[in-house]
């Protein structure tokens, strides 16, 4: 990484094409440019996958960050369809617009989406799906970083808190339903292997039936119907996501079914109706993986982009393990992540540009190592397949592993500190 001081202007404040707002954030930290230094500014615009509660909270935090950081914003959505978000980036560039959060139902509007961007100065962050094997690297330098939430271990420990509590309840000879999403996605790959994992620990353990339930509670309730249908009243039930078993509850509810007594369930992302449902003994566990964090982060993300932070191979895809909720510590994910007027972390700290030496990814924050990752999808590597050259040098030469434990080292706002009040601005 490298962070070049000939990109900072002087005095002249930058007004962002396409009616942008003119702004200079003024730092309270050591190490990074003095208040006399105005940050470059430009239209930050996110593409947002759906409009539900998740994409909402990351349309909301990432408009709070940028506000702070000074630059203008705008959303729109593709609704799972990434060729339309390739159209709707390639007019907002044309527009005058160059900074872009989305996040990828599929990977596929990824390469000409920064390719395009590349051609006139814009930066693109993405926080979904990538395509298998691909990397941030090989789509050119205006792919600033892929970031992931860690899934493969997220959702493996949810399971298996789950199990764990299960076998205590009901015996070792489990049965057990699996509501997944659509068929093919990697995100849906990435989950189900977690899932078979988990349960492969557990002799006497068995997923007797599965169905896709499409990431929403509508499908996630009709799958769940259906399955109950055909096998009986499982131990426990597996939600793909946290929308899906806002479904799960709602056909167990209809059924006359006690969800946290009759049968245990379990999700991933952290809804806030699934939070509430774990308090209410409903839910057994969720893993947490605030999508607020996704918002602020890829927003500080882009600004250092534009004000001429340089990152290392090791930081173009970067990802988190999210905080495993049950009954222990769900009211202190309410108070910081729900129910506060504050945002829960703070968007000048997890900035280079502004924090210098006393940045914080306040997140478990690591460089993704490929072969890891896509491999604990399950999905072969393809013939022939080579990394991209600067992230095997990283590898060979060292960096990757200094990069991991500079990260480790900087981390210090915990994301189980519940006390924390949250930032104001």
């Amino acid at each position: 990484m490298s962070l070049d001081k000939k990109d900072f202007p002087r005095r002249t404040l930058l007004k962002a094409a396409g009616g942008g707002v003119a702004a200079a954030v003024a730092t309270p930290f050591l190490g990074g440019p003095t208040m006399a230094d105005p940050y470059k500014t430009a239209t930050f615009h996110q593409l947002l996958l759906l409009s539900n509660e998740w994409c909402t909270i990351i349309n909301d935090a990432a408009h709070r960050a940028a506000d702070v950081l000074g630059l203008s914003y705008k959303a729109t959505t593709f609704n799972l369809n990434d060729s339309i978000a390739l159209t709707q980036a390639q007019a907002a560039a044309a527009a005058g617009e160059r900074l872009f959060l989305t996040n990828s139902a599929d990977g596929s509007s990824l390469r000409p989406i920064s390719q395009m961007l590349g051609t006139v100065g814009g930066y693109l962050v993405n926080v979904g799906s990538n395509l298998p094997w691909s990397s941030p690297i090989e789509d050119g330098p205006a792919f600033t970083q892929g970031f992931i939430a860690r899934e493969n271990i997220g959702f493996y420990n949810s399971v298996k808190c789950m199990l764990n509590q299960a076998v205590k309840k009901f015996g070792p000879n489990l049965k057990i339903l699996h509501i997944t999403a659509a068929k093919g996605a990697f995100v849906d790959n990435l989950r189900s292997n977690a899932v078979h994992h988990a349960v492969s620990e557990f002799p006497g353990a068995k997923i007797v039936g599965s169905l896709p339930g499409n990431w929403n509670a509508e499908d996630g309730q009709k799958a769940t119907e259906d399955l109950i249908s055909r096998y009986g009243i499982p131990n426990c039930i597996v939600a793909q996501n946290d929308g899906e078993l806002t479904g799960v509850l709602a056909a167990l509810r209809g059924l006359g079914i006690r969800a946290g007594d009759q049968v245990l369930t379990c999700g991933i992302d952290g809804s806030t109706d699934i939070l509430r449902a774990i308090k209410s003994g409903k839910v057994e566990a969720t893993c947490f993986q605030s999508p607020a964090y996704h918002g602020i982060q890829a927003t500080a993300r882009l600004f250092d982009a534009l004000n001429g932070y340089k990152p290392s191979a090791p930081e173009r895809f970067v990802g988190f393990t999210g905080v495993l909720v049950t009954k222990a510590n769900v009211d202190g994910v309410l108070k910081r992540y729900v129910d506060n007027k504050n945002l829960p972390f703070d968007p000048k700290l997890l900035s280079h540009v502004i924090s210098g030496d006393k940045w914080d990814p306040q997140a478990p924050l690591v460089p993704i190592k490929y072969e890891d990752y896509y491999a604990s999808a399950g999905i072969a590597k393809p013939a022939g397949w080579q990394p991209p050259a600067a992230y095997a040098q990283s590898i060979q030469d060292g960096e990757f592993d200094k990069v991991t434990q500079r990260y480790q080292a900087a981390y210090k706002l915990s994301l189980e500190d519940f006390d924390y009040p949250g930032f104001k601005g």
